[in-house]
């Protein structure tokens, strides 16, 4: 298949042949004021999603896009949330995104169908579509994804990714916070060894635009400029020390995880 975007084409054979499949953005009651401007992002540039999207909240609904489905999750952990969600969603695969990562770019259909037949033919659980972490292995038989070790550091993580449904709700503990998950969902993902995926290259493309219930500083100077429903006055955009702060203390974080899936991987 070409890696050219302008160049993919998705044959009717190949669609016929994809299973059922949903988009799922998790979210929670109180970033209620993200949900506007995220779909009126999401229809923007992904206007041509086929699938059936849903929102997972606590106990509120999202009544202002009727092309989007709320499902409801209660108000206990962010996993016992997550689990309900997922349970409610009759689909075999589910494109999972947060509510708080924006969209930037369009998304290109063909090439998200291009990549689940592709995680179809290899049998794969999960297909990262932001590689953040990217693949540690290259697969001769397709270039644009690669395996993800079974030892790799967040080998779990709710970046952007199709996910087998069963297998997603089967590495969720109830008892878990959303941080817990990823960690905690990494190592119980770990009996599981050639199933973990990852595209070289981002195939969706988003904006983290909060952390902690604060705007980022840069986000919202540029979302704030599109008129898409942002109101900053339910939060507050991070002040210049606590970004300062932040991009020092990520800096620390990134070598160190470098540093630590390195000593993995030699294992």
């Amino acid at each position: 298949m070409p890696d050219s975007l302008s160049a993919v084409v998705i044959s009717s054979s190949v669609k016929r042949q994809l299973p059922s499949c949903a988009v799922l953005v998790m979210s929670c009651d109180a970033y209620g004021d993200l949900w506007t401007p995220f779909f009126n992002l999401f229809w923007r540039y992904w206007a041509d999603c086929p699938w059936p999207v849903y929102l997972g909240t606590n106990q509120n609904t999202f009544e202002r896009d009727q092309r989007v489905t709320t499902v409801k999750g209660g108000h206990g952990t962010w996993s016992s949330q997550f689990r309900s969600c997922l349970e409610q969603i009759d689909a075999e695969f589910v494109l999972l995104l947060l509510d708080d990562y924006f969209l930037d770019r369009p998304v290109l259909m063909p090439l998200i169908c291009e990549r689940l037949a592709s995680l179809l033919s290899l049998k794969g659980a999960m297909l990262r579509l932001f590689p953040l972490p990217g693949p540690d292995r290259k697969l001769q038989s397709h270039s644009e994804i690669g395996l993800v070790h079974p030892r790799a550091q967040y080998r779990v993580s709710l970046q952007a990714a199709i996910w087998n449904r069963e297998h997603l709700h089967s590495l969720v503990d109830e008892s878990e916070s959303i941080w817990a998950f990823e960690w905690n969902g990494t190592e119980r993902s770990r009996r599981f060894e050639n199933e973990y995926y990852a595209t070289t290259e981002a195939v969706v493309h988003y904006w983290q635009v909060i952390e902690r219930g604060e705007w980022f500083r840069g986000a919202a100077r540029h979302f704030g400029k599109l008129q898409i429903g942002c109101d900053f006055n339910v939060r507050s955009v991070m002040s210049r020390s606590r970004t300062f702060i932040r991009a020092i203390t990520r800096t620390f974080r990134k070598c160190r995880s470098r540093f630590i899936a390195a000593l993995r991987l030699r294992r």
